[in-house]
């Protein structure tokens, strides 16, 4: 059995491929959810969340744009 947050991240970097996933652990607060483009470049925008469900919507809704 894997490692739930990297199932998670995988799963998410295979529906968006263009972006880059990770999670930084907080002490307090629990993880951020992160991704950016894997062609980000300074001054680009990184994408955080609370949930890896809430990182999915809101890559959606760039996806859309």
């Amino acid at each position: 059995m894997g490692n739930p947050t990297d199932e998670k991240i995988a799963e998410l970097e295979r529906a968006f491929p263009s972006h880059q996933v990770w999670v930084v652990p907080l002490v307090i607060g629990g993880p951020v959810w992160c991704a950016k483009r894997w062609d980000w470049k300074p001054g680009d925008p990184v994408i955080n969340a609370d949930t890896p469900g809430h990182l999915r919507e809101y890559l959606e809704e760039t996806a859309e744009q």
